[in-house]
């Protein structure tokens, strides 16, 4: 006769891990089910010290500890993770929108903004959250800036890096928490230079140990640079203007300030000085699409200057502000028909017979467009708040040809104005018309001086986002 088949061989095999399992999560349930936490510690305190050896005692109390701490961490997990369920619900925007608000949030409110929850932080890793990144604020390093790259990967857009004052980057024990070294952009380079390939605006201002080579090489990973600033940097003019129309053939905004550089005087006015001709021709040659230009602090000449102006044929914005070289000659040319601001405060070498020309030419209907130009400078041609030396009567003509005209310095200070006036007239009845009509062109300098300030700084930025 057959054997009959005992009930627990058909009955499903339970592993020795399963096993525990079930009891685990069985002393689990029972374990919190207790609401009275009196009750526990005073089972904790029994079993502890119904264990004589000290070794015994110790070994319990620890093992009890790390369970805590493992049940503490699973807490804090799941914890997160229903509350990014809970957001994810209750969250008026779907994912995909809320990765666009955070693309249009500054770097350091993004960071803070995926420090909140799990969900923000999910939505922040999106490469389109870290496109343009800006990270003119204290605590910045390499591997801050390295990061932020990394996740922006072929979404980068933008990255603006300033390295703040000393006294403004000091953590609490006294140290120097930002640096920026040399090789703060050296990732852009990295996997065939994917991130520099789509990068459309780099603003680096005040980075010291930054230096040529470095410079260049960031610049080389990066053609199709459309708005570029480099500022108080310890970098060649020439060879950099030349890499510039050589790498960003397609750059419509560039800014190029020497003025701020900290270097000692004898590398500073060797860095300062173009390799004869040659880096603007070729700036011109290269770079046609350039609509805005500051080349500051550069021993720029009139021959050079007047080759910008001419070349550029779209150009609209230009500041040479600060250089030590031209005297102006350039400017009664009338060359830059497409030219709105011109800026050229502090050019030590600037003379009043050539401003006197330039006047005379805007007359004449030469920089038709040209509604903006700052010739001030402290210690020649602007003193006192009016133009020394250049006649009232064509200040007087200019303004009221050109009434939307902000010229600067203003002319705020009537009796300084009068007081010239009264050198070129002769006739009190015309003095006394003269005087009213120049208060009324003053007045209206005055009030336009703001709104064409804001207006050139404004198309300045729009140049910028373009």
């Amino acid at each position: 006769m057959a054997k009959r088949s005992c009930l627990s061989d058909h009955s499903p095999r339970v592993s020795k891990r399963d096993y525990y399992h079930l009891n685990i999560d069985s002393l689990l349930e029972s374990l919190l089910a207790v609401s009275d936490s009196a009750l526990i510690e005073a089972s904790f305190d029994g079993l502890v010290e119904s264990r004589s050896a000290y070794s015994d005692q110790n070994e319990f109390i620890q093992r009890a500890l790390h369970i805590g701490s493992v049940l503490l961490e699973v807490g804090k997990r799941y914890g997160r993770k229903l509350s990014s369920v809970h957001n994810a619900s209750f969250w008026p925007l779907p994912p995909d929108l809320t990765i666009k608000v955070f693309s249009m949030l500054d770097t350091p409110s993004v960071c803070s903004a995926s420090a909140t929850c799990l969900f923000f932080q999910n939505c922040a890793k999106d490469p389109l959250c870290f496109a343009n990144i800006d990270l003119a604020i204290p605590k910045v390093n390499v591997v801050v800036v390295t990061t932020m790259i990394q996740r922006a990967r072929n979404a980068l857009q933008s990255i603006k890096l300033v390295e703040v004052p000393p006294e403004l980057s000091l953590n609490k024990q006294g140290k120097k928490s930002s640096i920026l070294t040399r090789s703060c952009l050296g990732f852009l380079g990295a996997n065939g230079g994917a991130s520099g390939s789509h990068l459309k605006r780099l603003h680096l201002h005040n980075i010291k140990m930054m230096d040529n080579t470095a410079l260049l090489a960031s610049l080389s990973v990066c053609p199709s640079l459309v708005d570029l600033e480099i500022v108080g940097l310890d970098v060649d003019a020439s060879s950099t203007l030349k890499f510039v129309s050589r790498h960003c053939r397609l750059i419509e905004r560039f800014v190029f300030d020497l003025s701020k550089s900290k270097d000692s005087m004898g590398r500073l006015m060797k860095r300062r000085l173009f390799d004869g001709n040659s880096a603007c021709e070729e700036l011109v040659l290269n770079c046609p699409k350039i609509t805005t230009l500051a080349l500051k602090g550069c021993r720029l000449s009139d021959y050079n200057a007047h080759k910008l102006l001419k070349g550029f044929h779209e150009l609209k914005y230009v500041d040479f502000s600060t250089s030590c070289f031209f005297s102006g000659s350039f400017l009664n040319k009338g060359d830059g028909n497409n030219l709105e601001v011109m800026i050229l405060r502090n050019c030590s070498r600037l003379k009043k017979v050539e401003v006197k020309k330039l006047m005379k030419a805007l007359l004449a209907g030469k920089f038709r467009l040209l509604r903006h130009l700052d010739i001030s400078n402290d210690e020649d041609i602007a003193y006192n708040g009016h133009l020394e030396g250049v006649s009232a009567i064509l200040i007087k003509q200019l303004l009221e040809q050109r009434p939307n005209f902000c010229l600067v310095p203003e002319f705020s200070k009537l009796n300084s104005v009068n007081h010239m006036m009264d050198d070129d007239l002769s006739s009190p009845t015309s003095d006394a018309s003269s005087s009213t009509s120049t208060s009324t062109s003053s007045d209206s300098s005055s009030s336009m001086s703001t709104s064409t300030t804001s207006d050139s700084s404004s198309s300045t930025s729009t140049s910028s986002s373009s």
